[in-house]
């Protein structure tokens, strides 16, 4: 009698390769570009993604921590982004330049994802990982800060304090980028006045 081979099983539906924590964050940025920050919930994340309750109080706990995951992800990309402009520049002019231009292109191609980031400031601000936004700031504003002082040294730049530098520096590029967000708007887009807000950054801060 002739051996009979057992078939092979097919396997279980894989979630391998998804990322459940990303589907749950790209779920909430939907509603958030939908209709604003407050109606990111969990039952609207769990109808666009099917998570279950359980998997998303898992990752994040409550709401506010999704918010404030998703936050603090973008956060972070924008940071690396314009970093490496920066890195890239030689000279304190194209530095100053590959900051404003290097923020104002990524809030060009992800709008959406800049428009959440100052939305939801406020409410990670009021929330628990108040302490976590003052670190992320103060990481980025010290990285800033230390690529300014050598060049204050030389003389490239104002004797300034290094402090102040971003927020001359960046101030304008991000009130600009935050009218341009905000809603509905016959404003141009930033890109329109790309040069024109590097070119005034580098006016503030130059020797």
């Amino acid at each position: 009698m002739a051996s009979r081979t057992t078939a092979p099983q097919p396997s279980p539906p894989a979630e391998a390769g998804t990322d459940r924590r990303q589907d749950i964050l790209n779920a909430a940025l939907a509603c958030a570009i939908d209709a604003g920050v407050d109606a990111v919930s969990i039952d609207g994340v769990r109808a666009r993604c099917g998570a279950s309750v359980g998997s998303i109080y898992h990752h994040f706990g409550n709401k506010d921590g999704i918010v404030a995951a998703l936050f603090f992800d973008i956060f972070h990309e924008q940071s690396r982004s314009v970093q490496v402009q920066l890195d890239a520049a030689r000279g304190a002019q194209a530095g100053v330049h590959a900051l404003v231009t290097g923020y104002l292109d990524w809030v060009v191609a992800h709008p959406e994802r800049a428009r959440f980031l100052f939305q939801a400031r406020s409410a990670v601000a009021g929330g628990p990982r108040t302490p976590d936004l003052a670190e992320a700031a103060r990481r980025r504003n010290q990285a800033l800060v230390a690529w300014f002082e050598p060049h204050r040294q030389a003389g490239a730049v104002r004797d300034l304090p290094c402090e102040l530098m971003p927020s001359l520096v960046m101030g304008p590029v991000q009130s600009y980028c935050r009218a341009w967000l905000s809603g509905p708007s016959t404003l141009p887009s930033p890109s329109t006045y790309r040069e024109a807000l590097a070119d005034a950054a580098w006016r503030a801060v130059r020797a």
